[in-house]
């Protein structure tokens, strides 16, 4: 928020894309997933608004040229709230929310598949790479929604947090791999009686 946005009573300059399309089959689904993609909410139908940011006016621009070159028309505004922008405000969070509510399903997933895998004495590289693989995942995914959550959703910590208990995890798991990978080695102790074959 810049110093001119806090000056303003509302606080907040909002992007709002007002369009319509043309009926062409699919192409309100796809245009709707790039708006959700994009963390932009919808307050009415067909009107798409995300708080201003040099990045949301980027993607908004992108996709007024996408409807208007499908044959659809559209109005990309800056605007204020005048009234009921706690509500705007709410469904923006809420969104970002159900966002990190994933985050932190995965995070369940990935604890419950190394638990897993540590209770059975299963110590192999490969698992290790597609934990890592997928925990670098949810990193990424977690960095997409904190650079759109700029109201500060809730969930926004429970996320950080249950990432944190992931990295801590695949650590451990990575260090058991380890050792059971040095005692494999052929310059690892033998069991007495043992003979190289």
């Amino acid at each position: 928020m810049t110093a001119t946005d806090a000056a303003r009573p509302g606080g907040l300059t909002w992007l709002v894309l007002a369009y319509r399309l043309p009926a062409t089959p699919g192409l309100k689904t796809v245009i709707r997933r790039r708006f959700t993609g994009m963390g932009a909410v919808y307050p009415a139908k067909a009107v798409a608004a995300m708080p201003a940011s040099p990045a949301a006016e980027r993607g908004l621009r992108r996709l007024r040229s996408m409807i208007s070159e499908a044959g659809g028309s559209a109005q990309l505004l800056r605007a204020e709230v005048i009234d009921g922008e706690r509500d705007l405000i709410a469904t923006f969070n809420t969104a970002r929310e159900q966002e990190y509510r994933q985050i932190i399903t995965g995070c369940d997933e990935f604890m419950a598949g190394i638990e897993a895998m540590m209770a059975a004495g299963e110590f192999r590289y490969p698992d290790l790479g597609q934990r890592d693989a997928e925990l670098k995942r949810l990193v990424m995914a977690n960095d997409v929604i904190r650079t759109r959550d700029t109201l500060g959703a809730a969930e926004g910590a429970s996320a950080f947090a249950s990432l944190a208990r992931c990295r801590t995890a695949l650590d451990s798991f990575a260090k058991r791999v380890y050792q059971t990978d040095a005692s494999r080695s052929p310059g690892a102790e033998r069991p007495s009686g043992a003979r190289p074959r």
